[in-house]
C-alpha cells in the first residue's frame, strides 16, 4: 500500500495568532504515530513567526505568498497538493470558506477540517471542534458524509499536557503567571505589569500571598511586537520578574504558578489541566465562547475590561479565593 502524506494548509502570526499553528502541530504529533503515514508538512501564509515556529519544532513547510487572490490561492494550494501527492489535507483556517473546501476535496483522498464554529454546510470528510461549547452549534454536512468529532473529548492538547504531575497547590500566593497568546494584540502585558505593580501586596493578608518570595512569570509571544514598553513598564516595577521569551515547555510554567492572568482561546484549556485559576482577559472575538462557558470558580472572565481598577481588585480577589 502507497504510503500517505499529509498536508496542513494552516496560518499563524499577527493578524491571527498562533492558536491554529499550537493545536495543528499537537493534531500532527499524535499522527506521527501512525506507520503508514511517509511525510506531514504545513502550507502557510510567508509570516514570519509562524514559520519560524513551524521550524523550529522540525515540521516541514511550504509557503504561499500572502497577499494572493481568494482564487489564486485556491489554484496555488491545489498545484501543490497534485505536486507533492498529498493524501490527506488538513485545515484550520477562518480564512477556508464552503467553496474553498469543496475545491480541497476535489484532489485529495480525504479532508479533515479544524473549525471553532458551524459557519456553513462542511464539505469535508471529518470535521474536529475541541470546544467546551462545540456540541451547542448547529453542523450540517454539505455532502452528507461529514463525521463530526465534537467536545472536550476531541481537544487538541499538547502531549506536554498529558499525563501531568500532579500540582503542589500551595497555602499562600506565590508565582503569578502573566500569558496573552503569541501575539499582544490590544497590548496587554504592559498594562498588566503595570496594573500588578500599582497592587500594595503588604496589605494582603498573609495567609494569602508569600510576600518574601512573590515572583511574576511573563510569557513573551513570537509575534509579540511590544517587547519595549514591556521591558519599559518591568523596569520601573519592584517585583520580582522573568521575561520568558521562546517558551518551550509551557505545562512546567503553569504547574508552578499559583495563579494566571491570561488571554483566551486554548491557554484556557492548558490552564485547567493544570489546576491554574486564571483572570482572563480577551484578545479577540474567537475566545469570547470559551471565556463564557469555562466562567466559574477557578476562571474570572474579564472580557474585554480596561478599566485598571476593576483589573486590579479582581487579581486581588483571585488572591483572595483561589482555592
Amino acid at each position: 500500500m502507497k504510503n500517505k502524506i499529509v498536508a496542513l494548509r494552516v496560518d499563524g502570526g499577527k493578524d491571527v495568532g498562533m492558536g491554529h499553528i499550537m493545536r495543528t502541530m499537537a493534531l500532527v504529533n499524535d499522527l506521527k504515530k501512525d506507520e503508514e503515514i511517509e511525510r506531514f508538512f504545513y502550507i502557510t501564509k510567508n509570516e514570519p513567526s509562524a514559520v519560524k515556529k513551524l521550524k523550529e519544532n522540525n515540521f516541514e513547510v511550504i509557503t504561499i505568498e500572502k497577499n494572493l487572490t481568494y482564487e489564486k490561492e485556491i489554484e496555488k494550494v491545489k498545484e501543490i497538493i497534485k505536486k507533492e501527492e498529498v493524501n490527506k489535507l488538513i485545515t484550520d483556517s477562518y480564512e477556508i470558506d464552503q467553496n474553498y473546501l469543496i475545491e480541497m476535496r476535489k484532489v485529495v483522498d480525504k479532508l479533515v477540517t479544524i473549525h471553532d464554529y458551524a459557519p456553513f454546510a462542511f464539505p469535508s470528510h471529518v470535521v474536529i471542534n475541541g470546544n467546551t461549547y462545540a456540541e451547542d452549534l448547529d453542523y450540517e454536512s454539505y455532502y452528507g458524509d461529514t463525521k463530526f468529532q465534537l467536545g472536550t473529548d476531541y481537544l487538541l492538547l499538547r502531549e506536554e499536557f498529558r499525563n501531568l504531575p500532579e500540582k503542589e497547590i500551595r497555602d499562600k500566593v506565590q508565582n503569578i503567571l502573566v500569558t496573552v497568546g503569541g501575539y499582544d494584540l490590544r497590548n496587554l502585558t504592559p498594562k498588566i505589569i503595570k496594573i500588578l505593580n500599582s497592587i500594595n501586596f503588604d496589605k494582603i493578608d498573609d495567609q494569602y500571598i508569600n510576600k518574601e518570595n512573590l515572583h511574576v512569570d511573563i510569557v513573551i509571544g513570537p509575534s509579540f511586537d511590544n517587547i519595549d514598553p514591556i521591558l519599559a513598564e518591568v523596569e520601573k516595577s519592584s517585583l520580582d520578574i522573568s521575561l520568558n521569551f521562546n517558551v518551550k515547555n509551557m505545562s512546567k510554567l503553569m504547574l508552578k504558578s499559583d495563579i494566571a492572568i491570561s488571554s483566551g482561546g486554548s491557554t484556557l484549556y492548558e490552564l485547567a489541566v493544570t489546576k491554574t485559576p486564571a483572570l482572563v482577559l480577551l484578545q479577540a472575538g474567537n475566545q469570547v465562547r470559551i471565556a463564557e462557558k469555562m466562567d466559574g470558580k477557578s476562571v474570572i472572565n474579564l472580557g474585554y475590561e480596561q478599566d485598571e481598577f476593576i483589573i486590579r481588585e479582581k487579581i486581588n480577589y483571585l488572591i483572595y479565593n483561589r482555592k
